[in-house]
């Protein structure tokens, strides 16, 4: 016996909504929408993977009136109208239909319920075996033996039996149900008073509305007797509604609905637009591959590279390269080639697989060209060409084009920056690599370079359409070689000193273990959640506060909050800390020095912060605790060379003078100009008391408010960290804004500025998106505001201390000093000097860091020296 062929009808108005309220935050760096086309393409993929339907369709409402409105003018008139953010995504998830080549149906005057009735039974006359896609109730009616519905949020398949075990009637009862107790979804009347359970009731016992009503002096309760006679009508023009139509003007083609192969261009274009980076290259067009240029001299030898550098020398420009081992981290990558492709002309590859006396005349003849100022230099992480190819004695200036960089000015929000990734998502071209059967020397790598060389026009007129062009030639591309020199700088380790630290924090530990043991009454695995749960939640009877997947909750928050109730919480929070200290920094730091340099070399990462911050990695030195005793310890083993001092310059309040400046405010800016405590100013203004009365607590609160101001804190926020309650924080917040009213003023119309332009800008024309400030969600909303908030301050800062950065490196290098800048945390640099120049470099960083922007307010800058971290800090 031949297995039925399959239709599945999808309801697409259905989806769109269910998509759209279940994916909050997803929208292109332009800030455009796409939650509702990406959870409806996710939910397109899933029917066709799991499914593989051969027949399918998607079936919308078709705009204006239908046959219903006609007899109730009031049908549907309850439903809100289409949110703002979803509207816009329409066509483009019609787009996405006609790119999967499915067919879309609707048809004025009928609804996508009538069609998809109409079809399904048309479809099953023809031997089909049918399957409608939806989440709607109302579609049970249409089940039959052949007719199924498939309910893709709960997985959840519907056939006659299951409406019969919810209902205790068949599929054709469901409209007499529904006739009784309305639909508030579709304003369906139905009978007043009448629910769910009444109507089932009614419709087991009677069969049929106009069953009920001709039988009413059966129905025994005298309330619901009344409601039905006087409703009669009412009933049956809400049984009416409810009738999906099986009779529209639709005929069903079996060849018009055969599923066929997705059109890939089509897709790929859809996705590019909507920075769907994995669609895309799941359905990047086959034929859209990075051609391999029809010529590329492999560079054999030393006359070979001679000749062709004289060429390239002529270029103004040219792209570079670089073919290494598997190590991620520059300084410890091997070199085994570069490409370098000029503007025009034919590119050249050189292999480094050579004999030491040969790489030498490579290096000789590559370092004239690469430092030559009059050709600029262009690549993808240029940052990491620069590190490599200076241990390698080859000095790479000037940078003119950083596509990784240029990308994410553009976009900051990206998750990640890689050439694939751009290529894909920006030219919509997918890397070729590996072409020819027996790969020739360098071909990955030209794949590479000709896609760089697109990606470097197509960016340049989009930092030029966005007005980033200064803030990426005279900032960002001149911080890499700093960043460059900072890192390969690296930081001296006192590796003893950690390695004594760590066993110190083992006994604590040990000492930890034996105190939790005695107050749980039981030796257990402290880093188990369950068997925490178990000592906690079961053994000592306390309170569960949140519960998980896997049990109650036993996070940091909920720990702090237990600590009230018991001693246990508060010592497991203690072991945690000690444990990650321990792990992340005590023992990790000493295995990652540089066997060569003995030095430790972070990585400061431009790509990573969407506020513009800079981020450090491998290893991560921005996150160990300032305020703690062991973070102070663990900053002990961050030291200096015998006979050099470690410098700290670190901006002080800097977001908060950035505030003043942006928001012009008269009194917080006079508090800055006459060099007041700006805390104190605050506490005096909230408590309104004098400066003598103002306590050591208070000036704490005032801090907390300052801060949490530049971040969005709400009253509840402030509540928790100050510890008092919510009308008193906001009594505090209402006092700062009524004496501080131009930082009120300029928090409005960030935010205002914000929802009309989809974006926030810092003083250098910084721009980030800001899409989450349109949603309806509340919390999402807010989170959006506050983004809109904190931006141009934090990015301000982060801005104003990269160009601080470029300057005193320019300055170190024209004086030819041994001071080396080390590292960059938030506000803070780094510098290990020579006891010689302490003094001059002192007052140049500082005048330097205060001088580099003109603001309303001083900026102000606090050294510390010491043979440490902690003690310069």
């Amino acid at each position: 016996m031949s297995q039925k062929p399959t239709l599945y009808l999808i309801d697409g108005h259905s989806y769109i909504y269910r998509a759209f309220h279940a994916i909050r935050n997803l929208s292109t760096s332009k800030g455009f929408p796409t939650n509702a086309i990406y959870g409806f393409t996710q939910m397109l993929l899933k029917i066709v993977r799991d499914n593989h339907p051969e027949y399918l369709a998607v079936v919308f409402d078709a705009k204006g009136p239908t046959l219903r409105h006609k007899e109730f003018e009031d049908y549907k008139a309850n439903r809100p109208e289409m949110p703002d953010r979803l509207v816009p995504q329409i066509p483009f998830i019609q787009r996405l239909v006609e790119g999967f080549r499915i067919p879309v149906l609707m048809q004025e005057g009928y609804e996508a319920d009538d069609l998809i009735g109409t079809l399904s039974q048309r479809a099953e006359g023809l031997g089909f075996q049918v399957t409608i896609v939806t989440g709607d109730k109302d579609m049970l009616q249409l089940l039959t033996p052949n007719i199924k519905i498939y309910d893709t949020l709960k997985d959840k398949r519907f056939g006659e039996e299951n409406v019969k075990e919810r209902f205790g009637v068949g599929p054709e009862g469901v409209v007499e149900i529904m006739g009784l107790m309305g639909d508030s979804v579709d304003n369906i009347p139905g009978v007043p008073g009448v629910g769910e359970k009444t109507a089932v009731q009614l419709i087991t016992q009677f069969g049929t509305i106009e069953n009920v009503l001709s039988h009413l002096d059966q129905v025994k309760k005298p309330k619901l007797k009344e409601a039905l006679e006087k409703n009669s009508e009412l009933a049956r023009l809400s049984r009416r509604l409810a009738i999906i139509q099986t009779d529209c003007p639709v005929d069903f083609h079996p060849e018009i609905f055969k599923v066929s192969e997705p059109d890939h261009d089509s897709l790929s274009a859809l996705f590019q637009e909507l920075e769907f980076t994995t669609l895309l290259k799941a359905f990047s067009p086959k034929n859209k591959t990075t051609p391999i240029p029809l010529e590329f001299k492999n560079l054999k030898d030393a006359e070979q590279l001679k000749s062709f550098l004289e060429t390239l020398q002529k270029t103004k420009s040219f792209i570079l390269t670089l073919e290494t081992d598997e190590k991620l981290l520059p300084m410890e990558a091997g070199l085994d080639g570069l490409g370098l492709l000029p503007p025009s002309g034919e590119g050249g590859y050189l292999s480094f697989n050579q004999s030491p006396k040969e790489r030498e005349k490579f290096i000789h003849l590559l370092q004239p060209v690469f430092k030559d100022p009059s050709i600029t230099k262009m690549g993808h992480h240029l940052k990491r060409g620069v590190i490599i190819l200076k241990r390698f004695g080859i000095d790479l200036c000037p940078l003119g084009f950083d596509t990784m960089i240029a990308a994410y000015l553009l976009n900051p929000g990206r998750s990640e920056y890689s050439l694939e990734t751009l290529s894909l998502e920006l030219l919509g071209e997918e890397l070729e690599k590996g072409r020819s059967e027996k790969s020739l020397p360098g071909e990955d790598i030209f794949c590479e370079m000709v896609q760089t060389q697109r990606l470097v026009r197509d960016l340049e007129g989009q930092l030029k359409g966005k007005g980033e062009e200064a803030l990426f030639h005279e900032m960002e591309m001149p911080l890499i070689p700093v960043l460059a020199r900072m890192e390969m700088n690296g930081f001296k380790l006192d590796v003893s000193f950690l390695e004594e630290m760590s066993k110190e924090l083992e006994r604590q530990l040990q000492g930890l273990m034996g105190r939790i043991y005695q107050l749980a009454g039981q030796e257990f695995n402290i880093n188990s959640p369950k068997q925490l749960q178990e000592v906690l939640f079961q053994k000592l009877n306390l309170m569960p506060i949140k519960k998980t997947k896997t049990g109650f909750s036993t996070d940091e928050g909920v720990l702090t909050q237990l600590s009230i109730q018991h001693e246990l919480p508060a010592e497991i929070l203690n072991y945690r800390q000690l444990t990650k200290l321990k792990s992340t920094y005590v023992d990790a730091l000493p295995r990652l020095v540089n066997s060569k340099t003995q030095r430790l070399h972070t990585s400061l990462n431009q790509t990573v912060a969407a506020t513009g911050r800079l981020s450090s990695s491998d290893p991560n030195l921005q996150n160990i605790p300032i305020r703690t005793e062991i973070g102070r310890r663990i900053r002990e083993a961050f030291i200096v060379e015998e006979g050099n001092w470690l410098l700290s310059a670190d901006y002080n309040q800097i977001e908060l003078r950035i505030l003043a400046h942006l928001s012009e405010d008269e009194q917080f800016m006079e508090a800055f100009q006459s060099g007041e405590d700006i805390h104190l100013r605050t506490a005096m203004e909230i408590f309104g008391l004098s400066a003598k009365e103002i306590t050591s607590e208070m000036r704490r609160a005032a801090k907390t408010v300052n801060f949490g101001i530049i971040y969005g804190l709400s009253p509840y926020g402030l509540a928790v960290q100050l510890g008092v309650s919510q009308p008193e924080a906001k009594k505090y917040i209402d006092n700062y804004f009524s004496h501080y009213s131009g930082v009120k003023a300029f928090i409005d119309r960030t935010i205002e500025e914000a929802r009309k332009n989809g974006f926030v800008t810092t003083l250098f024309q910084r721009k980030r998106s800001v899409s989450d400030i349109h949603s309806e969600n509340n919390a999402t909303r807010g989170f959006g505001e506050r983004i809109a908030t904190n931006t141009p301050i934090q990015g301000s800062a982060a801005d104003l201390i990269k160009l601080a950065m470029i300057r005193i490196d320019q300055w170190l290098m024209e004086k030819s000093l041994s001071t080396r800048m080390i590292l960059q945390i938030h506000d803070e640099l780094l510098f290990e000097v020579p006891e010689s120049e302490l003094d001059q470099v002192q007052k140049m960083v500082q005048a330097e860091m205060e001088g580099v922007f003109p603001m309303k307010v001083p900026l102000k800058v606090d050294l510390g020296t010491g043979k440490n971290w902690a003690e310069a800090h």
